[in-house]
């Protein structure tokens, strides 16, 4: 998997392109009392530098060496500091606690999709918020990005049924086309699931 994505992202363009996503963009008011942020399987660090800009504390993960090294040039050409760690989701124990968790495209295999959202809100902070845009399994007859394969794409009832046993509130869990504008590699309408968690608080 290590080997797929670093040879994806060996290349001197940013392939998702420089701006963050539009769903993070679009939300950033979710953001206005963090301070600490994780971006999951966050590649080439659009979204983690757009956050970092904001004035928040941002970390990275990524299984991809070769994309948290663009990632750090890009963090220092932008004046900004990202803690960037390179590991499997599957390897990822959260040791702090995040006043937001950030993946936008994280291409899990079916066994590993409930496991995102587990770890997430173990690693959020109460009241914390998870944003995440997917791919949903409609995307398969779609032409603008993301896996030709079922097997790693998400489905919204499947999302549904883990999340609604964890502890949080379900600010947003929809299936929308939408028009992808990200680099070379995200181009056109595309069929994603949204979806916006906060962390409830336990007694």
């Amino acid at each position: 998997m290590q080997a797929f994505w670093n040879a994806k992202f060996q290349t001197k363009s940013l392939i998702y392109g420089e701006a963050p996503n539009n769903f993070i963009k679009e939300h950033i008011e979710l953001f206005v009392n963090a301070k600490t942020v994780i971006c999951l399987g966050e590649g080439e660090g659009r979204n983690a530098i757009y956050l970092a800009d904001k004035g928040l504390e941002v970390e990275a993960l990524d299984i991809s060496d070769v994309a948290l090294l663009k990632l750090r040039r890009r963090a220092k050409e932008s004046y900004v500091f990202i803690k960037t760690r390179h590991t499997l989701l599957e390897y990822w124990e959260p040791d702090t606690l995040y006043d937001a968790v950030v993946c936008t495209y994280l291409h899990l295999p079916k066994q590993n999709q409930k496991m995102l959202f587990e770890k997430s809100l173990q690693a959020l902070k109460p009241n914390g918020y998870f944003i995440a845009e997917l791919f949903s399994e409609s995307q398969i007859h779609f032409s603008s990005g993301g896996p030709k394969d079922i097997a790693l794409l998400y489905d919204l009832n499947d999302i549904f049924d883990t999340v609604k046993i964890l502890p949080c509130k379900i600010v947003k869990l929809a299936q929308e086309v939408v028009v992808l504008n990200e680099g070379d590699k995200h181009v056109g309408r595309a069929s994603v699931i949204r979806v916006i968690l906060q962390k409830l608080v336990q007694d």
